[in-house]
């Protein structure tokens, strides 16, 4: 059951969808996709990932998005033909031959990589089973029905977009897809579109609560939003509450990793607290980790493993079966999650260990700040790390930033935990996935330091 699809402003005729996806499926089947025998999407186009969506579903044939990566897989297992959009836009079909390779498990259904933020991409194997809670019960908890009209401005090949074509696959709704991100094309489109739902990432918020507050009609067109979904990083609490008091209501929250497909938890209209990532999602079970505070999950949703990598999957899982996610948080006793951040980027400064959220949410409440990232920098020595902070802000309000910035970290932080340097940005550089790309911000605050350090010649 799927609804109408409107992809960068024009929508798919129903027609051409039924004939392009009936004869991408005729190709598929003549490839020998078919459960076990993978596709691939090797382009990140939305109109073709859709329609591989449709195709494959019918044939019962597992697909792997991020296809750029699909060559090693191939080396592995069998994928029996990759898709790619033709001349006219209309998705075709290459066969790979019988390679004679494993097929994937007969009840995997999407394969995903995860960011890479925190070591080498990784294939996540999800099943059927793990699909099918995500489409019902996940989309039951986010209140997703037919009556929808969602806009969508990501890629439809990560685990958040790819869970928006599974709902819209089981539900009908309207899905108005944007091909890349336009801050004023998403700000126009909310204007006059009488959307009921937005999804995308804290740093598009940012940006449109900066916009927001000179534009009141965009202002209005975000509180008429029934919900306005967010993933990706750990949102400021400032952010959220700033949502509230201009438009009315929050950004709507959630967590979930490429190894649960999307969500375990979601904050909704009627069901939101500032600094959390809402309740968890019926079915999914979250406790934390007395060693480390790590938040492990377990449930219907999560993957089946990470393909061909049994090292990897031994660290993913406890011995009883829960799944490890490198975060750490806290959960109220009604099941509110709190995410603090990935443990492997936590500060350590004088013997404290510090979430970089701690700072960053200082930093975020300052208005010139569209979004804020703090890393340390090891030192060697015994006081720890040394902590760089970077902020987006607009170039024309630069020094107004710097000064507001300065003055929040006095007076709501101690003095080791406040950062020894403050670089402002235009913008961060990111994953694939859309998060600040900490290793890229790690590594230029080392070489900025090293360029001041550094005698002359």
């Amino acid at each position: 059951m799927t609804g109408r699809l409107v992809i960068d402003g024009e929508e798919v005729p129903r027609g051409r969808l039924d004939r392009d996806s009936a004869a991408l499926t005729g190709a598929l089947a003549s490839a020998g996709a078919g459960p076990g025998r993978g596709v691939v999407i090797a382009r990140d186009d939305p109109y073709t990932a859709v329609v591989t969506a449709l195709a494959a579903e019918s044939l019962g044939a597992p697909v792997l998005c991020q296809g750029e990566r699909w060559r090693s897989v191939a080396r592995t297992r069998r994928v029996a033909a990759v898709v790619t959009p033709g001349g006219d836009g209309s998705p075709g079909a290459r066969p790979q031959g019988d390679t004679g390779l494993p097929d994937f498990a007969e009840t995997a259904h999407t394969l995903l990589y995860t960011s890479g933020s925190s070591g080498e991409p990784k294939a996540v194997e999800l099943s059927r089973s793990a699909i099918g809670y995500h489409r019902n019960e996940v989309a039951a908890h986010a209140e997703i029905t037919s009556r929808d009209r969602m806009l969508v401005p990501m890629s439809l090949l990560n685990s958040y977009g790819w869970g928006i074509v599974q709902y819209w696959l089981e539900h009908g709704f309207e899905m108005h897809v944007e091909s890349r991100l336009s801050l004023d094309r998403v700000a126009g489109l909310l204007r006059g579109g009488r959307y009921t739902r937005l999804d995308g990432v804290g740093s598009m918020y940012a940006a449109l609560l900066a916009a927001a507050r000179r534009d009141p009609e965009l202002a209005t067109a975000l509180g008429a939003l029934d919900l306005r979904g967010c993933g990706g990083d750990v949102l400021p609490v400032g952010l959220v509450r700033a949502y509230a008091d201009l438009v009315g209501g929050p950004i709507h929250d959630g967590y979930g990793l490429s190894e649960t497909v999307a969500w375990v938890t979601q904050s909704l209209p009627g069901d939101w607290r500032p600094g959390t990532v809402g309740p968890l999602i019926r079915g999914s079970s979250a406790r934390i980790d007395p060693a480390e505070g790590e938040v492990l999950l377990h449930g219907p949703g999560l993957m089946d493993g990470y393909l061909d990598d049994d090292a990897a999957n031994t660290d993913a899982f406890t011995a009883d079966g829960w799944l490890r996610t490198g975060d750490r948080g806290t959960v109220d006793p009604d099941g509110h999650l709190t995410i603090e951040g990935r443990i492997k980027e936590s500060l350590v400064v004088h013997g404290e260990t510090i979430p970089p959220r701690f700072v960053e949410d200082v930093l975020a409440a300052c208005d010139p700040v569209r979004e804020a990232a703090v890393v340390g920098v090891p030192t060697g020595l015994a006081r720890g790390d040394r902590l760089v902070a970077f902020a987006v802000v607009e170039p024309g309000d630069r020094e107004e930033a710097l000064a507001r910035v300065r003055d929040a970290l006095r007076e709501h932080l101690p003095v080791h935990q406040r950062p020894r340097e403050i670089h402002l940005l235009d913008e961060f550089p990111r994953t694939r996935t859309d998060k600040p790309d900490r290793r890229a911000l790690r590594a230029r605050a080392a070489a900025l330091h090293e360029k001041e350090t550094t005698p002359a010649p």
